[in-house]
């Protein structure tokens, strides 16, 4: 059954073609679009995944961020290119001290939240309070770790002491999960299902039908010029099918997450322009290793551990299905990624259908079963039934536990499965902040590898600002956990959305994934 669908999806990826996308800094590109169009644009935006909520410090998926991104600010952004940050609510990168433990933060002036409140440096520190307060909510503390303490020097001007000289701070305060919000607001308001005033940024947060509509509209007192598109519609729908159905009747105007076998589908949709561009994302399978954590027992097991990496060849999956929508990576800490270096790839676990084989009729192991925590996406469920049938060749049964992406998020950090596909946006494209975000065992509560040498030579790699050293000590990371079979990677997805070319222009996607709608212009 697998191999028939296995066998049109690679068919229909043959007639896939890869496009490339190209933009413009958030400053430059905002003056643009709105330059010029007085049409009062509205966007219609589909999502297959419905936001786990509105508040950009506690919440950390993709969907989530598609709306947040639009109503809060951060301090920097990365490039749309990836290759460095710039300036938002910051008016410059920091100023350090020659010890690199003081960075001196000036901020743009004359900013303010969207109830009009004034933007001031007591709000960053709120964000930083916020994220080392425990009983917060925060899904990143890890942000503000290095920050041992803050001056509030005036109004505009925030004075930063670190506990050590931080090579990932810039990146950090670029993460969605450091947008600064609304004090005030946050004390009195519940921003996961209302954000209205919540923020500084070009959308402004009107209605909401959890889990099924947003509503936002443009800040006409933005600190960058009102955006060229002035009300966004996101529309939670059903399935893939359903979102791309919308795109061929105009319904819709951008779906940003379309998958590689709707590809091609969309990309000949007329008026319509479909862009499928190199990301810094990844995608991943993760095992549980420790006593406790797994369904399975033997999971605490390396040789148990490396039957199940060895027997599934991902980049033959890659190659086969998801064509040139994606790129197989042999480390968890990708080329794309500050960090890398090629000595990572040594780390790969082969695929060695005998050695698996071998180890199974070993160790009496064959009609051992297996449970993987999937979500309902689509692309999970192919890769569920790949991996189910890989398995079987070697004697294994995988039981596929497929739940809706909430869920998923939730129970993913429970102990009653044995493995599961992860993936990482990687928005900072710093490969430090794929490591411990995910792997530590202080943060990374879906994975539970809970490795102290792990733990040391991560915090290594975040306590220097020499490259050289960074890199070693990510090095030593990736040939730890792969070695120890706790993590496979599969590849690195391209970022493919489609959107109307009739009405917008300059439509965008950093390596990330994520957009910036004030970014857009109007046709």
């Amino acid at each position: 059954m697998f191999r028939k669908k296995f066998l049109s999806a690679v068919l229909a990826f043959a007639m896939t073609a890869g496009l490339s996308a190209c933009g413009t800094s958030s400053a430059s590109a905002t003056a643009a679009s709105s330059a010029g169009s007085t049409t009062n644009a509205t966007m219609n935006i589909e999502l297959t995944t419905a936001p786990v909520g509105l508040h950009p410090l506690k919440t950390n998926d993709a969907a989530s961020t598609f709306v947040t991104g639009q109503i809060f600010e951060t301090l920097y952004r990365r490039t749309v290119d990836g290759t460095s940050y710039e300036p938002l609510l910051a008016e410059s990168l920091p100023e350090m001290s020659s010890d690199g433990l003081t960075a001196t933060i000036h901020l743009r002036k004359g900013v303010k939240f969207q109830d009009g409140t004034d933007f001031t440096a007591d709000a960053v520190a709120y964000m930083i309070d916020s994220l080392k307060d425990k009983n917060y909510g925060s899904q990143r503390p890890s942000i503000v770790e290095s920050i041992d303490s803050y001056k509030v020097v005036d109004a505009n001007t925030i004075e930063l002491h670190l506990m050590y000289a931080d090579g990932v701070l810039v990146a950090k305060l670029a993460h969605t999960n450091s947008a600064i919000v609304n004090p005030a607001l946050d004390k009195t308001q519940d921003f996961m299902v209302d954000a209205k005033g919540a923020g500084t940024g070009p959308y402004s947060f009107v209605s909401a039908t959890s889990g099924s509509k947003y509503v936002l509209a443009a800040n006409t007192s933005y600190w960058n010029g009102t955006p060229a598109v002035k009300n966004l519609n996101y529309d939670v729908v059903a399935d893939e099918a359903t979102a791309v159905a919308r795109i061929k009747t105009g319904e819709a105007d951008l779906y940003p997450t379309v998958a590689s076998d709707s590809f091609s589908t969309v990309a000949a949709v007329s008026g319509y322009k479909a862009v499928s561009d190199s990301s810094s994302a990844i995608y991943f399978m993760t095992y549980r290793s420790n006593e406790g954590t797994s369904a399975n027992p033997l999971m605490a097991n390396k040789d148990f551990r490396k039957v199940l990496v060895e027997s599934v060849d991902f980049e033959k999956y890659t190659q086969s299905v998801v064509g040139d929508n994606g790129t197989f990576n042999k480390s968890i800490v990708g080329p794309t990624l500050v960090g890398y270096t090629s000595a990572m790839d040594d780390a790969y676990v082969a695929p060695n259908m005998a050695d698996a084989k071998a180890l199974v009729e070993k160790n009496g192991w064959t009609g051992q079963t297996v449970t993987m925590l999937t979500s309902t996406r689509e692309w999970h469920k192919t890769v569920g039934a790949y991996v189910q049938d890989q398995l079987a060749q070697v004697g294994i049964t995988v039981n596929v536990v497929s739940e809706e992406w909430a869920t998923y998020l939730a129970d993913a950090k429970k102990d009653n499965y044995d493995f599961c596909i992860l993936s990482w946006s990687n928005v900072t494209g710093d490969g430090q902040q794929m490591l411990e975000p995910n792997f530590s065992t202080k943060n990374g509560t879906r994975v539970k590898y809970n490795n102290a040498a792990f733990d040391a030579a991560v915090d290594a790699s975040a306590k220097t600002t020499d490259a050289t050293k960074r890199q070693a000590s990510m090095l030593e990371a990736v040939k730890m956990i792969q070695g120890d079979c706790v993590v496979a990677p599969m590849y690195s997805p391209n970022t493919s959305y489609v959107y109307n070319a009739n009405k917008f222009t300059n439509v965008v996607f950093d390596k990330g994934g994520q957009f910036t709608v004030s970014d857009f212009g109007v046709k």
